[in-house]
């Protein structure tokens, strides 16, 4: 049952706060709808726990997703402004708003506990063995920043590193560790054990992507015309790829290959094991968001249109009128984003629209507080979106 205020436990639970019944909560909480109750039975653990679904942020499953006109199952709003991805770890959402991580019952939205991680921050946590790891930034000198790993049961912050760095991207997780990108005038990148123990790092530019891990490389967008892989167990570089503008968006890898939009429009497959260029394709505007892969697919958000591009660099569709993509989240052929306001499915095969859905402003005096800025999320049949409002919803088929 939520009790309202926050709740200090010898002092290690001061910044938690659960539930949400008192006056400042209602406040932030307006206008709960609750129309119909997620199912949860048989909802994997680890499959939908961090970025783009996995630490190589290829955006795709085989599981369906609505494929028609949606209604709202639940709408909940925890805060406002920033937001991450919602991840799910079973029958639970975990979503950031700035600088705030909150857990959400996945069935029906409750809120069960926030913890204030820091001052500012909508990075996308990362869920493994119990424990949220997130990243914060803008805290200034009495506030912390950097990474935190917070207890995903009761909220409690385990431990923080880097505190006086400004990390604006979501941290990534693997088998054996943590690691995290770069952020407002930061150049460091870092890996982590899951016990906090630092393990490497390393200086890129400002701005460098969050990273992509696979087969022991860890792929960052350097910030800069540079796309840089280090070994993940030691941090040694492995290859270095110059590319024609700043690559700030997070990579993606594939079948060997990665996957990365520059900031000069163009997309670039290179060789996960030496960085060689494999091809490229000049796009129709600048890429500041992840690609999704789908088979022999790649879904590109760019600033002016969605692209698609085949396995061999040749363009399939494109659609000028998606200019404000999220990154895209493919879920049995169908490519699920944030476009403004709007929520998208979208048919990987033509570029066909399936159905959309606008949501809401939270007051029509704030424009600001509208928008979907970080991708959803499918699960079982149902698509879960953040908006910068404060909102949470569950969108499924009636």
């Amino acid at each position: 049952m939520a009790v309202g205020g926050f709740v200090g436990v010898a002092g290690c639970l001061g910044n938690v706060r659960i539930g949400g019944d008192d006056e400042q909560a209602a406040r932030d909480r307006p206008d709960p709808e609750l129309n119909r109750e997620v199912e949860t039975e048989g909802v994997e653990d680890g499959s939908r726990s961090q970025f783009q679904w996995g630490p190589t942020h290829a955006g795709c499953r085989e599981e369906a997703g609505p494929t028609d006109d949606v209604d709202v199952f639940w709408r909940r709003t925890p805060y406002r402004y920033d937001h991450s991805q919602p991840v799910v770890v079973g029958d639970r959402v975990y979503v950031s708003f700035s600088g705030a991580l909150f857990r959400l019952d996945l069935a029906t939205g409750e809120v069960r506990w926030s913890t204030e991680v820091g001052h500012d921050g909508s990075s996308t946590p990362a869920v493994r063995d119990g424990i949220a790891y997130v990243t914060v930034w803008n805290g200034g000198d009495e506030t912390d920043r950097g990474l935190a790993a917070v207890d995903a049961e009761s909220g409690e912050v385990r431990w923080r590193r880097l505190t006086d760095t400004e990390i604006t991207t979501a941290p990534t997780v693997t088998d054996d560790g943590v690691f995290v990108g770069g952020g407002y005038e930061t150049q460091t990148v870092a890996a982590f054990d899951y016990d906090g123990a630092e393990r490497w790092r390393n200086d890129l530019g400002e701005y460098a992507s969050a990273p992509a891990v696979a087969d022991g490389t860890v792929v960052y967008g350097a910030g800069g015309p540079r796309v840089v892989a280090y070994d993940a167990a030691s941090g040694e570089e492995l290859w270095t790829a110059d590319v024609d503008g700043d690559a700030t968006a997070t990579p993606t890898v594939a079948d060997g290959r990665v996957l990365i939009g520059t900031r000069a429009s163009t997309l670039y497959a290179l060789d996960l094991a030496d960085g060689t260029v494999e091809w490229t394709e000049d796009l129709a505007g600048p890429v500041r968001r992840s690609v999704a892969v789908a088979g022999d697919t790649a879904v590109v958000p760019t600033e002016l249109g969605l692209v698609a591009v085949g396995d061999g660099g040749e363009r399939l569709w494109s659609d000028d009128e998606v200019t404000g993509a999220t990154a895209p989240m493919v879920a049995d052929g169908v490519a699920y984003l944030g476009d403004g306001r709007t929520v998208r499915a979208i048919a990987v095969e033509d570029g066909t629209e399936r159905w959309s859905f606008r949501t809401r402003e939270r007051t029509y005096t704030d424009v600001l507080l509208q928008g979907v800025r970080a991708a959803p999320t499918v699960v079982d049949g149902v698509v879960l979106a953040a908006t910068h409002a404060g909102d949470v919803y569950a969108l499924g088929e009636t």
